[in-house]
């Protein structure tokens, strides 16, 4: 193994730490500024939170067996998704002080969440008992990684459908997307680093590399920070200056800002 690479993936590794923490707070000060959550869909804020929930048991977990799960998991890894499980927790604590949280969240979210805590709970306690049915790419950890993967495939399109149906990218942060596609494109970077590294490539099996849940939580999220960016600087952009929401005036803070 070489000493550069190593050094370099963990200099690689928290900066993507940095740069994915930080994108959590321009939401949190975007809704302290409006005191509102109007423009932050909050069944993507629902998913998010469990997500980031499993992909902290899934690190921690990967960590202290690391021969349970196909991946290398550093300690950047632990502290993003232990950071971002209280941020998102703590995002939601505001939005239920500005809106009621569990009445505005759809039902297919409550139930999808419910079905993944349940489930989570089941398969992490038969693989802990030594009950789980023995398969290199399907145990109690594994499982949590895929309930990350999954989650994230579909927590941002309520987010996008809202940007959508209003017309505008008011109250959803673009700093919070900037910030986020950074991070993850680092976190894919410090993967094929980890990989030239060790030479290891393995996806599914024991030991490898190749943190499969990692390197689908990085590629979707830039996935979607695209849309948002092109939302938000290409079709919304009019709206934004003019600070409304299909044609209706929203915010007093938006309208000074272009008075």
């Amino acid at each position: 193994m070489s000493l550069f690479l190593t050094v370099l993936s963990q200099i690689v590794g928290w900066i993507y730490f940095a740069a994915w923490s930080v994108s959590f707070y321009p939401q949190i000060l975007l809704n302290y500024q409006l005191k509102h959550v109007s423009g932050y869909s909050l069944d993507f804020g629902v998913l998010n939170f469990s997500g980031f929930l499993a992909y902290s048991l899934y690190s921690i977990w990967g960590y202290i067996e690391p021969g349970i799960m196909p991946g290398q998991v550093d300690w950047s890894d632990i502290a993003f998704a232990c950071h971002a499980w209280l941020i998102t927790t703590i995002t939601l604590i505001q939005c239920n002080y500005y809106d009621s949280v569990w009445n505005r969240t759809a039902l297919w979210v409550k139930l999808l969440t419910l079905f993944f805590w349940v489930s989570g709970a089941i398969y992490g306690i038969l693989q802990l008992t030594g009950n789980m049915i023995t398969a290199k790419d399907w145990n109690g950890c594994l499982y949590l990684g895929y309930i990350k993967v999954f989650i994230t495939l579909i927590k941002y399109l309520p987010q996008v459908y809202m940007n959508y149906s209003r017309k505008s990218t008011i109250g959803w942060s673009i700093m919070n997307v900037l910030l986020d596609f950074t991070g993850g494109s680092l976190s894919i970077l410090q993967i094929f680093i980890d990989g030239a590294n060790t030479g290891d490539w393995n996806v599914f099996g024991n030991g490898g590399a190749f943190n499969v849940a990692k390197f689908c939580l990085g590629f979707l999220s830039m996935s979607f920070d695209v849309i948002f960016m092109i939302q938000h600087y290409v079709l919304y952009r009019e709206n934004n200056n003019k600070g409304v929401v299909k044609g209706v005036d929203l915010d007093p803070l938006y309208k000074n800002r272009h008075d």
